[in-house]
């Protein structure tokens, strides 16, 4: 592995497990195994750091965008499919979801994308939904769905973020992102039939572990 790339993926580990603003170029340098002017020659401070991982993050998330139900029979476990990659998505990033407390202003190339990505993953949630609407899993009407899906997407975004701030714990392996998975689940409760909802939970227990 290139010396850029095994300081990327260094950083992001870093950053996840210990918080952004936790971790400093010299502990990073030592995690490496290089001077810390070896860094610098690749990445002169942490927001250097921060914009290229952002850079990673967004084509990440364009692969996730590219999720879409495959056929009404499989609608269920097409959605926990989904989910589960989001969960990655979040567990992958879990600084980006948790520490702008830390790292403050996104860079620039991520504020330019993110009323994209809200509205493409909007979508990709409405989508879901009334293809489970259509399959008879999900007793909603049309014109609720764009509201359970901005209620889902706000929890999966911020619910780290929110545990932060709140003094809770939202690091590695507290199970604060299947926590926001439970609480997004909640939207549906009432309106997903019984079988629907033991056959989604089933698909869900598969695809994901605790993070």
């Amino acid at each position: 592995m290139k010396t850029r790339d095994r300081i990327l993926q260094t950083a992001r580990d870093l950053f996840n497990a210990r918080r952004f603003g936790n971790v400093t170029t010299a502990d990073l340098a030592a995690e490496c195994g290089i001077a810390e002017g070896n860094l610098w020659y690749h990445f002169k401070n942490k927001r250097a750091l921060l914009e290229a991982l952002s850079d990673t993050f967004l084509e990440d998330v364009e692969h996730r965008l590219a999720l879409l139900p495959s056929d009404e029979s499989n609608i269920l476990e097409d959605y926990a499919d989904m989910i589960a990659a989001l969960v990655s998505e979040i567990r992958q990033y879990r600084f980006l979801y948790r520490d702008q407390a830390d790292y403050g202003e996104h860079t620039d190339q991520l504020l330019q994308r993110l009323p994209g990505i809200y509205r493409d993953t909007l979508a990709q949630f409405q989508t879901y939904l009334h293809a489970m609407v259509k399959a008879g899993h999900l007793d909603l009407q049309r014109e609720q769905l764009p509201v359970i899906a901005t209620n889902m997407v706000i929890i999966l975004r911020y619910h780290l973020e929110f545990l932060r701030e709140s003094g809770a714990d939202s690091d590695i392996g507290s199970g604060a992102v299947m926590s926001a998975v439970q609480q997004h689940l909640t939207l549906l409760e009432g309106a997903l039939t019984a079988a629907a909802a033991q056959k989604l939970d089933t698909a869900l227990s598969r695809l994901l572990v605790s993070a």
